[in-house]
């Protein structure tokens, strides 16, 4: 089922099941010092989960969204039980207090649920957007090259 807005399930808790995975430091080669709010290891777990979704072929909509309160965090909803299970499973979540949630699991993100997950979603897509951002570059590059000549 296709990934939808997360404002569509978390308005109606009640409805949806919700896989909370917190990040450990030292997921992804941890926090940079460049990086203060963490938006990159955020993006990449975020991502992963949405692999991790895609390649179950779960049979309802899910939806994700990174979260910064505590501690970096990735939210995970779905809508129907058997992907709940078939999430909990991959990613070895405990059960928590689920109100309002239908239920409710935690995980940890770490190297090894990392790798796990990995099995399951296989690695990124590294076509997407270094390839168009060098692409787009190259062709400023060349329009400047043209360009300094007619000044």
């Amino acid at each position: 089922m296709p990934r939808i807005a997360w404002a569509d399930l978390a308005g109606s808790p009640d409805t949806a099941f919700l896989l909370t995975g917190e990040i450990a430091p030292c997921f992804a080669g941890g926090q940079r010092d460049d990086d203060p709010f963490d938006s990159a290891r955020l993006r990449f777990a975020a991502n992963l989960i949405v692999r991790t979704c895609s390649h179950l072929k779960l049979e309802g909509p899910f939806a994700v969204q990174p979260s910064r309160d505590a501690s970096p965090l990735i939210l995970c909803a779905v809508t129907e039980p058997v992907d709940f299970a078939r999430l909990s499973e991959v990613t070895g979540g405990v059960d928590i207090d689920a109100l309002p949630w239908r239920a409710r699991l935690h995980f940890q993100l770490d190297e090894a649920r990392h790798e796990a997950l990995l099995a399951v979603a296989g690695p990124p897509d590294g076509r997407g957007a270094g390839r168009r951002a060098r692409a787009v570059a190259r062709e400023a590059e060349e329009h400047a090259r043209y360009r300094w000549g007619q000044d």
